[in-house]
């Protein structure tokens, strides 16, 4: 299309296919009164000094008010919080009734639950077209929440999750489901026995997904379907069954880059597992109370370059509590156990979970780990 003939919805439209954040500008008035305005156009400007900037509308009121105040804090929101977002375009007096917010160093509002904040003295306003380029000193910055951020495209909102970290289809979460259900009453069985969780995961990627969980009577635990965990060291060693040496080689590799402790912790759990089929660690305080955490919020708000760098430092701090099971007297207080389900070519693209086992000795965690295998055994037989 020539320049003549380009209107303005259609220039709209053509940039709505690139996709841009979406985040909120909040300042105070001479009165105190919260202001805010959303805006689709904030960017980093430049890091020595430190300058960010977004694009207003030279019409906008809400804009000529936080000119005024002299100082801006801006709000990226998180991908969750399209609804946040739409409450705060609405044309009110009050745009943060119902919202809950705390003052930022400036005092200009900081809403629950956005990505990051950034406190800004406003340094210039220069124009552009029919927008001004709003550019701001940054003064402080804080991270409150690293999940995905909000994005809009082609008028429209969603999250970002990087393309190394996508299920590649619905299909092979769908084929998993219908084999745990030929063992579901034995997973009842086996979660009520030890008074535990037992979970079933498929490898979809470099991650292993929750498809079908159990749980024993009265046990409360985070684990939610579709939740994910990283296979990576030490970690991911169970779908290595049947695999060949240049796999468990690219698998090793990742650990080479966390510590030797990490590489060793990650020998020993696939060891362990050639010899006795199953495979897991005993629970410990760091693991059950930090660890495990973090990689149940990993899987459920959503898998960013900035959580996974989180999830690997939590296992690297972590590595004692990741040792496989070792025959000791007294009891253990507990263990988290995983066994491989094979499919017809011998090779495990399904594992079984038995956790938050109560504590027991190191001759019962054997006994569930080899019930465990036995269970897993029958999903692959079916």
């Amino acid at each position: 299309m020539t320049a003549q003939a380009l209107d303005y919805s259609t220039l709209r439209e053509a940039l709505g296919h690139h996709p841009t954040g979406v985040a909120l500008i909040t300042s105070l008035d001479s009165d105190g009164q919260a202001l805010g305005m959303i805006v689709g156009t904030f960017t980093s400007v430049s890091v020595d000094p430190p300058l960010v900037g977004f694009f207003p509308m030279k019409s906008s009121r809400s804009f000529e008010r936080i000119r005024e105040s002299g100082f801006f804090t801006v709000n990226i929101l998180a991908h969750d919080q399209e609804h946040v977002c739409r409450a705060l375009m609405r044309r009110q007096p009050d745009k943060f009734e119902g919202l809950s917010w705390r003052p930022s160093a400036h005092g200009a509002p900081v809403l629950d639950d956005v990505v990051l904040s950034i406190d800004c003295d406003l340094a210039a306003v220069t124009e552009a077209g029919d927008h001004y380029l709003a550019t701001g000193l940054v003064k402080d910055v804080q991270i409150h929440r690293p999940v995905a951020p909000l994005l809009q495209f082609q008028g429209g909102y969603g999250g970002f999750v990087p393309g190394s970290f996508v299920a590649p289809s619905d299909a092979l979460v769908a084929e998993s489901v219908s084999v745990v259900q030929g063992i579901r009453n034995g997973m009842e069985e086996l979660a009520n026995e030890a008074n535990a969780e037992v979970t079933a995961y498929t490898k979809v990627g470099d991650h292993a997904v929750a498809v079908a969980i159990v749980k024993g009577q009265g046990v409360s635990t985070p684990t939610v379907l579709g939740s994910k965990l990283p296979l990576a060291p030490p970690f991911g060693e169970v779908f290595l069954s049947g695999a060949s040496q240049e796999d468990v080689d690219e698998w090793l590799a990742r650990a080479s880059t966390i510590g030797e402790d990490m590489a060793q912790v990650s020998l020993q759990r696939l060891d362990h597992l050639r010899r006795h089929g199953w495979t897991g660690s005993h629970s410990g305080l760091f693991r059950d109370n930090r660890l495990f955490p973090a990689l149940e919020d990993y899987g459920i708000e959503g898998v960013t370059p900035a959580r996974h760098r989180e999830i690997r430092k939590l296992l690297t701090e972590g590595v004692r509590d990741l040792q496989p099971p070792q025959p000791a007297d007294g009891k253990a207080p507990g263990a988290s156990l995983v066994a491989p389900i094979h499919n017809t070519a011998g090779r495990c693209e399904m594992m079984l979970r038995i956790s938050h086992l109560p504590a027991m000795s190191g001759d019962e965690i054997r006994i569930w780990g080899q019930q465990l295998k036995a269970l897993a055994g029958q999903a692959g037989s079916a």
